[in-house]
């Protein structure tokens, strides 16, 4: 068979249907890959604390784990292996540049999710406290003084949220020229990292601490903030559902997220059988 030995995979619209659930069959081809000694990595743009029900669900447990598009990779107690934060002048920069928008702003960092402005945006368009592991992590909403003393020192991603299309490309506009990662994971948002920072650049440091090579790893994903880690991997695979921009990089084009795309791909590839 090809010598695939790490997969990755982005979750929702990929491994996780929008509001579905991680099938049977998904986490029966990531045990029979753990067995053989293939780590199945998540790559998410979700921060740590709303992977608790995805690593649960799909049994990755004690494997390494990407969040924030990049900007962290996790191991086993969440033990952070590494960390690439916003600089705190950078933060206030996007915050101050974020500020001259009508969009929900959120702070991600290590404990704790801050949110201004929700009423911006229609109150199903985010997944507010249901995105978020009980007990893990404190959502603070709507609480400007707390977001300017709290969320602007070791930030690890930014977001802005809006239901207008419009308004949404004009805040991507705005940060075209700020030498940060900018990318999307739905028409309705714009995540900001720090520069040089994405799901790629995150999986060849992981898989070079492995000593894995580029060339036998597999990568999943469906939107743009899955670009650079399915032109990281020697076997990029797009979701059926996937961005166009995503099919003409992949080297192999799955069923859609619906119809179990990542496992029968893996069940085909990887382990050599037909789901």
């Amino acid at each position: 068979m090809n010598d695939i030995r790490l997969i990755a995979s982005d979750v929702d619209g990929t491994m996780l249907p929008r509001g579905g659930a991680i099938s049977d069959a998904l986490r029966r081809a990531i045990a029979l890959c753990r067995g053989r000694g293939v780590p199945f990595i998540i790559a998410s743009g979700r921060w740590i604390g709303a992977m608790g029900g995805v690593i649960a669900q799909s049994g990755t447990e004690g494997l390494p784990l990407i969040v924030a598009n990049g900007a962290a990779v996790f191991g086993p107690g969440d033990a952070v292996l590494r960390e690439w934060p916003l600089d705190d002048a950078d933060t206030r920069r996007v915050y101050d540049l974020l500020r001259g928008f009508d969009v929900q702003i959120n702070a991600y960092l290590r404990d704790a999710l801050y949110v201004l402005n929700t009423r911006a945006i229609s109150p199903l368009s985010w997944l507010g406290r249901g995105y978020l592991d009980a007990g893990r992590y404190r959502l603070v909403a709507d609480d400007e003084a707390r977001f300017e003393a709290e969320a602007l020192h070791g930030a690890i991603k930014l977001e802005a949220l809006s239901d207008d299309p419009a308004v949404v490309a004009r805040v991507k506009a705005a940060l075209r020229d700020t030498g940060l990662s900018v990318t999307h994971s739905s028409a309705r948002n714009v995540e900001i990292m720090a520069g040089g920072v994405s799901k790629g650049a995150a999986l060849r440091w992981l898989a070079d601490h492995l000593g894995i090579p580029a060339e036998c790893c597999m990568a999943f994903g469906d939107n743009m903030n899955d670009y650079d880690l399915l032109a990281a991997a020697g076997w990029p695979v797009a979701m059926g559902n996937a961005d166009p921009a995503l099919k003409a990089i992949a080297r192999v084009v799955a069923p859609a997220d619906v119809d179990d795309g990542v496992a029968k791909v893996i069940f085909e590839k990887v382990l050599g059988e037909t789901l």
